[in-house]
Parts: C-alpha cells; sequence; structure tokens
C-alpha cells in the first residue's frame, strides 16, 4: 500500500464539500442565536428538528426533542426562576405525561393537555396538602380525593376548583358528611 499526500488545500475542499453536501441534516455544536437565546443541537433546513438544547436569554433551559421549531417529544425545561418541568411535549406546549415543580415545593405529576393539567393527575403542595384525581384546563374538575394537611379529607366530585356535586368530607375526629 502507498502513502498518499493530501495538501492543506485540497483536504479543506473535501471538508467543505463534505458540510454542504450534509447541510440539510446535521448535528449543530456551534450555539446559534435564535429568537432571544441559543441553541444546539440537530437542524433539518436550518430549523430545530431533533435533539437539541435552547438556552433562553434569560438563563431558562430546554434539552430535548424538537420538531419544526417547537418542543416536541420529551424533554426538560428549567425556568430560570426555579420552575421545571420534565415529560411530554406537543409544538411547543406540555403534552402528555409531565412532572412540575415548582420552587416552594409543590409539584403536579400527571397528564397534560395543550399545556394544561389535564385527565389523570397528583399534585401535592408545601402545606401537605394533596389531591388525587381529575383535572381540566388547570383546575381540578371530575372525581378526585383532596387530602389536608390536618388529616381531613374530600373525596367526590369538583368543579372548576372547587367541591360540587356528590362527595363525602371525613373529619380528623372520624365524623363524616355526606353530599348528594
Amino acid at each position: 500500500m502507498k502513502n498518499i499526500k493530501i495538501s492543506k488545500v485540497t483536504l479543506d475542499k473535501i471538508k467543505l464539500n463534505n458540510v454542504n453536501s450534509n447541510k440539510d441534516n446535521q448535528i449543530d455544536d456551534k450555539p446559534h442565536h435564535v429568537h432571544g437565546g441559543n441553541y444546539v443541537g440537530e437542524r433539518i433546513n436550518g430549523i430545530k428538528h431533533g435533539i437539541g438544547t435552547f438556552i433562553y436569554a434569560d438563563g431558562s433551559k430546554y434539552v430535548g426533542n424538537w420538531s419544526n421549531n417547537k418542543m416536541s417529544g420529551q424533554g426538560t425545561l428549567t425556568f430560570s426562576c426555579g420552575e421545571e418541568y420534565i415529560g411530554g411535549w406537543a409544538n411547543d406546549e406540555k403534552d402528555g405525561y409531565g412532572i412540575y415543580t415548582w420552587p416552594d415545593g409543590e409539584k403536579y405529576i400527571g397528564q397534560w393537555v395543550n399545556g394544561e393539567k389535564s385527565g389523570q393527575g397528583i399534585c401535592t403542595w408545601p402545606t401537605c396538602d394533596t389531591y388525587v384525581g381529575e383535572f381540566q384546563d388547570g383546575l381540578r374538575h371530575g372525581v378526585g380525593i383532596h387530602t389536608y394537611s390536618s388529616g381531613e379529607r374530600y373525596m367526590g366530585q369538583w368543579e372548576n376548583d372547587e367541591r360540587k356535586g356528590q362527595g363525602m368530607y371525613i373529619y380528623s375526629d372520624g365524623e363524616i358528611k355526606i353530599k348528594k
């Protein structure tokens, strides 16, 4: 086998041709300033598509899947204020199963639709209250159980974040009130 010498000019041309032939489908490890932030990751035809990281101007950071320049698939968004969402995304909205944590200790684990808590979920508050049940448009809505830090519990129907309809309230002393 013979050794072949390639000049620097020829090598640079090969690199340039290789980059140009792959420009539609590439992984870019250099940050690009986009709409007040920087993006590093996979792109197709210059748009965010695949896996990447976007750091916003305020310091918030999204790491995860992108589709046509939008957060889509699985990802983590950590806000500069300390809030964090880990879970499913569709068209830049929380969608599917996810966990949202607030700096004060509040946490929601459950289903999301169009950026809102919707479907089955569990919410816990720093006061040690817990709600397990249905949500709609970000509010307790449907059937659920709210356990208060006092030990009291409400099991029943909710409408727009209020106890409404049939339900049962159990006091800490064991007394039970049933609402029909």
